[in-house]
Protein backbone atom coordinates (compact mmCIF):
# COMPACT_ATOMS: atom_id res chain seq x y z
CA UNK A 1 0.00 0.00 0.00
CA UNK A 2 2.80 2.40 0.93
CA UNK A 3 4.62 1.60 -2.29
CA UNK A 4 1.45 2.28 -4.28
CA UNK A 5 1.07 5.72 -2.65
CA UNK A 6 4.74 6.44 -3.17
CA UNK A 7 4.60 5.52 -6.87
CA UNK A 8 1.41 7.53 -7.35
CA UNK A 9 2.92 10.57 -5.66
CA UNK A 10 6.07 10.30 -7.73
CA UNK A 11 4.03 10.12 -10.95
CA UNK A 12 2.01 13.18 -9.90
CA UNK A 13 5.15 15.19 -9.16
CA UNK A 14 6.71 14.12 -12.47
CA UNK A 15 3.62 15.17 -14.44
CA UNK A 16 3.48 18.52 -12.64
CA UNK A 17 7.15 19.15 -13.36
CA UNK A 18 6.73 18.28 -17.05
CA UNK A 19 3.69 20.53 -17.34
CA UNK A 20 5.59 23.43 -15.77
CA UNK A 21 8.52 22.88 -18.09
CA UNK A 22 6.30 22.72 -21.16
CA UNK A 23 4.52 25.99 -20.25
CA UNK A 24 7.75 27.89 -19.52
CA UNK A 25 8.91 28.06 -23.17
CA UNK A 26 5.43 29.28 -24.18
CA UNK A 27 5.58 32.04 -21.57
CA UNK A 28 9.09 32.96 -22.69
CA UNK A 29 7.96 32.94 -26.32
CA UNK A 30 5.03 35.24 -25.47
CA UNK A 31 7.36 37.61 -23.60
CA UNK A 32 9.70 37.72 -26.62
CA UNK A 33 6.79 38.47 -28.95
CA UNK A 34 5.57 41.26 -26.71
CA UNK A 35 9.06 42.72 -26.63
CA UNK A 36 9.30 42.58 -30.43
CA UNK A 37 6.04 44.46 -31.03
CA UNK A 38 6.84 47.14 -28.44
CA UNK A 39 7.28 50.35 -30.45
CA UNK A 40 10.69 52.00 -30.45
CA UNK A 41 9.73 55.64 -30.13
CA UNK A 42 13.38 56.70 -29.76
CA UNK A 43 14.07 55.70 -33.37
CA UNK A 44 11.00 57.58 -34.62
CA UNK A 45 11.96 60.70 -32.63
CA UNK A 46 15.51 60.68 -33.97
CA UNK A 47 14.35 60.22 -37.55
CA UNK A 48 11.95 63.16 -37.37
CA UNK A 49 14.05 65.70 -35.48
CA UNK A 50 16.36 66.91 -38.25
CA UNK A 51 13.54 66.86 -40.81
CA UNK A 52 11.33 69.02 -38.61
CA UNK A 53 14.16 71.41 -37.77
CA UNK A 54 14.79 71.86 -41.49
CA UNK A 55 11.07 72.49 -42.05
CA UNK A 56 10.96 75.43 -39.63
CA UNK A 57 14.43 76.79 -40.37
CA UNK A 58 14.46 80.55 -40.83
CA UNK A 59 11.10 81.03 -39.08
CA UNK A 60 10.15 82.04 -35.53
CA UNK A 61 8.62 78.61 -34.97
CA UNK A 62 10.26 76.50 -32.27
CA UNK A 63 10.63 72.76 -31.76
CA UNK A 64 10.74 70.74 -28.56
CA UNK A 65 10.23 67.13 -27.52
CA UNK A 66 7.25 66.14 -25.38
CA UNK A 67 7.17 62.50 -24.29
CA UNK A 68 6.91 60.47 -27.52
CA UNK A 69 6.17 63.44 -29.77
CA UNK A 70 7.67 66.57 -31.30
CA UNK A 71 5.91 69.89 -30.75
CA UNK A 72 6.26 72.79 -33.19
CA UNK A 73 5.08 76.06 -31.64
CA UNK A 74 3.88 78.94 -33.80
CA UNK A 75 3.62 82.25 -31.85
CA UNK A 76 0.34 83.87 -32.86
CA UNK A 77 1.76 87.39 -33.06
CA UNK A 78 4.04 86.28 -35.92
CA UNK A 79 1.78 83.66 -37.49
CA UNK A 80 -1.61 85.42 -37.67
CA UNK A 81 -2.89 88.69 -39.10
CA UNK A 82 -3.42 91.22 -36.28
CA UNK A 83 -6.48 92.64 -38.06
CA UNK A 84 -7.95 89.19 -38.76
CA UNK A 85 -6.68 87.10 -35.83
CA UNK A 86 -7.53 83.70 -37.31
CA UNK A 87 -5.96 84.38 -40.73
CA UNK A 88 -2.47 82.98 -41.24
CA UNK A 89 0.24 85.37 -42.43
CA UNK A 90 2.21 84.42 -45.57
CA UNK A 91 5.40 84.00 -43.50
CA UNK A 92 3.72 81.21 -41.51
CA UNK A 93 2.51 79.29 -44.54
CA UNK A 94 5.99 78.14 -45.55
CA UNK A 95 7.00 76.18 -42.45
CA UNK A 96 3.49 74.77 -41.91
CA UNK A 97 3.31 73.60 -45.53
CA UNK A 98 6.77 72.00 -45.31
CA UNK A 99 5.76 70.06 -42.19
CA UNK A 100 2.53 68.95 -43.89
CA UNK A 101 4.44 67.80 -46.98
CA UNK A 102 6.91 65.96 -44.79
CA UNK A 103 4.10 63.93 -43.22
CA UNK A 104 1.94 63.60 -46.33
CA UNK A 105 3.12 60.11 -47.27
CA UNK A 106 4.24 59.06 -43.79
CA UNK A 107 1.40 56.83 -42.59
CA UNK A 108 3.26 56.12 -39.34
CA UNK A 109 2.93 59.75 -38.21
CA UNK A 110 -0.09 61.80 -37.14
CA UNK A 111 -0.74 65.39 -36.08
CA UNK A 112 -2.71 67.05 -33.30
CA UNK A 113 -3.06 70.83 -33.68
CA UNK A 114 -3.84 72.82 -30.55
CA UNK A 115 -4.91 76.45 -30.56
CA UNK A 116 -4.17 78.42 -27.38
CA UNK A 117 -5.27 81.92 -26.35
CA UNK A 118 -4.99 84.29 -23.42
CA UNK A 119 -7.81 84.70 -20.92
CA UNK A 120 -10.58 86.62 -22.63
CA UNK A 121 -14.27 86.35 -23.41
CA UNK A 122 -13.71 84.87 -26.86
CA UNK A 123 -10.60 82.77 -26.19
CA UNK A 124 -12.30 79.47 -27.02
CA UNK A 125 -13.49 80.64 -30.44
CA UNK A 126 -10.18 82.34 -31.23
CA UNK A 127 -8.10 79.29 -30.29
CA UNK A 128 -10.41 76.99 -32.28
CA UNK A 129 -10.34 79.23 -35.36
CA UNK A 130 -6.55 79.39 -35.29
CA UNK A 131 -6.19 75.63 -34.88
CA UNK A 132 -8.62 75.16 -37.78
CA UNK A 133 -6.63 77.53 -40.00
CA UNK A 134 -3.44 75.53 -39.44
CA UNK A 135 -5.32 72.24 -39.85
CA UNK A 136 -6.57 73.37 -43.26
CA UNK A 137 -2.97 73.43 -44.54
CA UNK A 138 -2.46 69.83 -43.44
CA UNK A 139 -5.80 68.85 -44.93
CA UNK A 140 -4.67 70.18 -48.32
CA UNK A 141 -1.72 67.79 -48.10
CA UNK A 142 -4.04 64.85 -47.58
CA UNK A 143 -3.92 64.44 -43.81
CA UNK A 144 -7.41 63.81 -42.51
CA UNK A 145 -9.46 61.59 -40.24
CA UNK A 146 -7.52 59.97 -37.42
CA UNK A 147 -4.18 61.22 -38.77
CA UNK A 148 -4.97 64.90 -38.23
CA UNK A 149 -7.09 66.47 -35.51
CA UNK A 150 -7.39 69.96 -34.12
CA UNK A 151 -8.68 71.39 -30.84
CA UNK A 152 -9.17 74.89 -29.47
CA UNK A 153 -7.83 74.80 -25.92
CA UNK A 154 -8.76 78.38 -25.00
CA UNK A 155 -6.78 79.36 -21.90
CA UNK A 156 -6.48 75.84 -20.47
CA UNK A 157 -2.69 75.78 -20.88
CA UNK A 158 -1.29 79.22 -20.11
CA UNK A 159 2.46 79.75 -20.38
CA UNK A 160 2.28 83.09 -18.61
CA UNK A 161 -0.27 83.87 -15.90
CA UNK A 162 -0.48 87.50 -17.07
CA UNK A 163 -3.98 87.60 -18.55
CA UNK A 164 -3.12 89.08 -21.95
CA UNK A 165 0.45 87.82 -22.38
CA UNK A 166 1.39 87.23 -26.01
CA UNK A 167 3.08 83.96 -24.99
CA UNK A 168 -0.34 82.47 -24.38
CA UNK A 169 -1.43 83.14 -27.96
CA UNK A 170 0.05 80.28 -29.94
CA UNK A 171 -0.65 77.20 -32.00
CA UNK A 172 1.09 73.93 -31.18
CA UNK A 173 1.55 71.31 -33.88
CA UNK A 174 2.12 67.99 -32.15
CA UNK A 175 3.69 65.40 -34.44
CA UNK A 176 3.59 61.87 -33.06
CA UNK A 177 3.62 58.19 -34.07
CA UNK A 178 0.10 57.29 -35.22
CA UNK A 179 -0.26 54.71 -32.45
CA UNK A 180 0.11 57.52 -29.90
CA UNK A 181 -2.92 59.54 -31.07
CA UNK A 182 -5.35 58.06 -28.55
CA UNK A 183 -2.92 58.63 -25.67
CA UNK A 184 -2.43 62.26 -26.71
CA UNK A 185 -6.16 62.84 -27.10
CA UNK A 186 -6.68 61.41 -23.60
CA UNK A 187 -4.38 64.15 -22.31
CA UNK A 188 -5.95 67.13 -24.09
CA UNK A 189 -9.55 66.26 -24.94
CA UNK A 190 -10.93 66.46 -21.35
CA UNK A 191 -9.52 69.99 -20.98
CA UNK A 192 -10.96 70.89 -24.38
CA UNK A 193 -14.42 69.72 -23.30
CA UNK A 194 -14.22 71.71 -20.05
CA UNK A 195 -13.08 74.84 -21.86
CA UNK A 196 -15.84 74.46 -24.43
CA UNK A 197 -18.48 74.09 -21.69
CA UNK A 198 -17.17 77.20 -19.95
CA UNK A 199 -17.30 79.25 -23.13
CA UNK A 200 -20.86 78.17 -23.86
CA UNK A 201 -21.95 79.03 -20.34
CA UNK A 202 -20.79 82.63 -20.61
Amino acid sequence: MINRFFVGGALLLTCSFMAACSSAPKNQELAVKQEVVKPDFAVWLNEKESLLRDSIKGSVFTLHKQDNAWVVTAPAQYAFNPDRPSLLLPAALGPITRIAKLLETDAESSVLILGHAAQSADNQKLSTDRARSVASIFRLSGLKGARMRHLGMGSSYLLDQAAMSQQNHRVEIIIMPSMEVQNMMAVYHPAYVRQLALSQGQ
